[in-house]
């Protein structure tokens, strides 16, 4: 009875599905990759910056004689547009992972990504950094220094620095990838349930490229370009209000590295922070790339393509040659005209400057005049004043010596003008009205 109704009981339990039951939940390993929508709809955006930057180069290289597009540096134009495609470029192999390539050729695709977007943003950012390098060190020096910007530009220097700062990167890309290369490594995330199935669960993984010393590596590299970005705000931001020939696109650039900056720094933290969320990371990234792409090659070709095409100077060297010869005759009466307008004008200036000399003489000849007519009035006056009161010597010393007879007096009696003589004037030099003898007002009347 009892193995009866033990085997009733066990009867009642049975397996479900194929295959006897597992003694233990099976983990199901399963990667996550990137939206196939979102990769294909940002690479065709990529392309079409590719192909701008193509008509852009192409341009840039065929107008290469004309004068306007001489004076903006066209070969520094020229990396710029490489730059930019290449940093295009690194939109595919990051949105490349485990599902378009086998796991062992993923580190390939790593390389390609570290490489196109270090070059490119060298050749890119590092072209226009040293345009305004150049214009605020020979424009922003100080009065004692103002004779050097009239030297004339050597353009090997500015692809000079654009080699510097190439190399840099080429170097420290090269020592990184010596002493600790890319690998993939997978990120693990919290086990799933699926709906149905309890015996079964499913531990997402997520590849990613990376190194030993990934966070060591990245603060080097993100320090460095972060100062050559804050140098090259500063330095456009100095420049603004700077005019030049010699690199007639200095704004332009300046615009270009705000907007290059302030996407950079925007992108680079939050990429980090969405390194576990694969499509917002790709979208973040990318469509940051694409943005500044497009507006540095906007920026910087297409007012020059507008310039070219209004004005009618998109023709080569050889046009420009054989339209000088009937252009020629235009410019020399253009000058003439100017000229003969420049003489006019120096005419009209000295003939003002002549009547003002003669002014200037006409008083000169009046005060002269008046002069001389002084002279004679003050030197009458000075015959006409009274003779100074002379110092009568002491009486008594006069006398004889004890023993002689005294002198006989003088009977003539001095006039009463003289005898009043010594009240005609004060002591403080003024002549007083009740002391003023009638033979004194007729000399002062005279």
């Amino acid at each position: 009875m009892g193995l009866g109704c033990h085997g009733n009981v066990l009867s009642r339990f049975h397996h479900q599905g194929p295959g006897p039951p597992a003694d233990q939940t099976r983990v199901t390993r399963k990667f996550r990759f990137l939206s196939q929508k979102l990769f294909v709809s940002v690479s065709f955006f990529a392309g079409l910056g590719i192909l701008l930057g193509i008509v852009c180069l192409t341009f840039n290289i065929y107008n290469s004689n004309v004068r306007y597009i001489q004076n903006s540096q066209p070969y520094l134009n020229n990396m710029t547009a490489v730059g930019c495609m290449m940093a295009l470029a690194a939109v595919f192999p990051l949105g490349i992972d485990g599902q378009h390539v086998h796991r062992s050729q993923f580190p390939v695709v790593c390389q390609f990504r570290l490489w196109l977007l270090g070059l490119g943003f060298s050749l890119a950012y590092g072209s226009m950094f040293t345009k305004i390098w150049w214009v605020h060190t020979v424009f922003t020096k100080k009065d004692e220094k103002k004779d050097k910007r009239k030297q004339h530009l050597e353009p090997w220097k500015l692809y000079a620095t654009v080699g510097v700062l190439l190399a840099i990167d080429v170097l420290s890309l090269m020592i990184w990838q010596i002493v600790d290369p890319l690998h993939i490594t997978e990120e693990k995330f919290t086990r799933e349930v699926p709906k149905g199935d309890v015996d079964e669960l499913i531990e997402p993984l997520l590849e990613h490229c990376s190194s030993t010393k990934m966070n060591t590596w990245l603060g080097v590299v993100y320090g460095y370009k972060g100062l050559l970005l804050l140098l090259g705000i500063f330095l456009a931001y100095e420049t603004k209000s700077v005019s030049t020939e010699k690199i007639n696109d200095h704004r332009a650039v300046g615009m270009a590295i705000y907007n290059v900056a302030v996407l950079c720094m925007i992108t680079a933290p939050v990429t980090m922070i969405l390194s576990s969320k694969q499509d917002a990371s790709f979208a973040f990234a990318s469509l940051a790339i694409v943005f500044s792409v497009y507006i540095t090659l906007v920026v910087l070709f297409v007012p020059k393509m507008r310039r070219l095409i209004t004005r009618g100077e998109w023709q080569s060297d050889q046009q420009e040659t054989m339209k000088t010869g009937s252009s020629t005759n235009n410019n020399d009466e253009e000058k003439s005209r100017q000229l003969e307008r420049e003489n006019k004008e120096l005419q009209k200036i000295i003939q003002e400057k002549e009547e003002r000399v003669s002014e200037l003489r006409n008083q000169l000849s009046e005060r002269q005049a008046l002069r001389s007519r002084r002279r004679p009035s003050s030197s009458n006056l000075n015959h006409s004043s009274p003779p100074l009161p002379t110092a009568h010597p002491d009486p008594k010393s006069l006398l004889p010596p004890p023993g002689y007879p005294l002198p006989a007096s003088d009977n003539h009696s001095l006039p009463p003008s003289f005898s009043n003589s010594s009240n005609l004037y004060q002591p403080d030099g003024k002549i007083g009205r009740n002391n003023c003898h009638t033979s004194r007002l007729q000399l002062l009347y005279k």
